[in-house]
């Protein structure tokens, strides 16, 4: 009976120390940050004083905010559809069988296990004007490669470029494994019935590897609206405030301005904006499901 009784309570021991992080680090400070987003600093005594919406209020009038905020869409959206698109094609070729599946996966994963900061400073050093790698490439074509991170046109396409490399590993492999949920007598009975790779493609494989494809565009848009790492070491938010992104935008409020009431009303901005992806995704989940049904 004790033996019975220990073998129970083994599977919560050994989820216990993610609920305790999980606790720590991502929900008990939540309810701080709307405390802090409610208040306000006085500039003297630095105490809390309670003052509603007055936070929010200010924000949304903040010229910069929206400006954050559409930079925050537009990096967020062109990224996801990149990364999707070359994670599917990527995905299909992992699938296919080819020798050397594994090697291939290993090398792909490089990038993703690699820290944004360490990614940022690699990136930031091929970008660089005096003695970028990118440089001795494109120089002999007539092209400065290495200028584009201090043109305001093209340095968000630099940040989309280095997080596509850095996040296709994942991507892919979330939609291969869905991929190979497929099974091949599907497969080989469209053939008999004279589909070809397109068809096989939109009506069978399609419809059965969506599910993990939601999912992969659910984590893929959560990750880049809170993505301040990469673009924080790369750009710092310009050149001209061009890749400010909200999470840049937050992170310059709490620790160059130091004030953390603001910093915490962008971070519920971000958690909202966060909130409303999840949604889209439940329906269009939904809506998935009804037409496989």
């Amino acid at each position: 009976m004790f033996h019975t009784k220990k073998k129970t309570m083994l599977p919560y021991f050994l989820v216990a120390p993610v609920i305790i992080l999980l606790l720590l680090f991502s929900y008990l400070p939540f309810p701080y940050t709307l405390y802090l987003a409610a208040n306000e600093t006085k500039p003297i005594t630095g105490e809390l004083q309670f003052v509603g919406w007055k936070n929010f209020k200010r924000l949304f009038r903040n010229g910069d905010f929206w400006e954050s905020l559409g930079n925050t869409g537009y990096y967020v959206i062109v990224t996801t559809v990149v990364v999707i698109v070359l994670g599917i094609i990527v995905a299909l070729i992992l699938n296919s069988k080819i020798k050397g599946t594994g090697v291939y996966m290993s090398i792909l994963f490089i990038p993703w296990i690699v820290s944004d900061v360490v990614a940022g400073f690699c990136w930031k050093w091929l970008f660089n004007p005096d003695f970028g790698l990118l440089n001795a490439i494109f120089e002999p074509l007539g092209i400065r490669a290495s200028n584009l991170l201090t043109k305001p046109q093209y340095a968000m396409l630099c940040l989309i470029l280095v997080t596509v490399w850095k996040q296709l590993a994942y991507s892919a492999i979330l939609l291969l494994a869905g991929l190979q949920n497929v099974s091949n007598d599907l497969l080989e009975a469209s053939k008999l019935d004279g589909c070809n790779g397109w068809q096989s493609f939109w009506r069978i494989t399609f419809p059965i590897f969506s599910p993990i494809l939601l999912v992969t565009v659910l984590l893929d848009m959560i990750n880049f609206i809170s993505q301040s790492g990469l673009a924080l070491v790369l750009t710092g938010g310009g050149p001209l405030r061009s890749t400010k992104t909200l999470a840049l935008y937050l992170y310059d409020e709490a620790f160059d301005n130091f004030k953390l009431t603001n910093a915490s009303a962008i971070s519920m901005s971000l958690a909202v904006l966060n909130i409303l992806v999840v949604c889209i995704y439940f329906y269009a989940n939904k809506k998935s499901r009804e037409k496989v049904e």
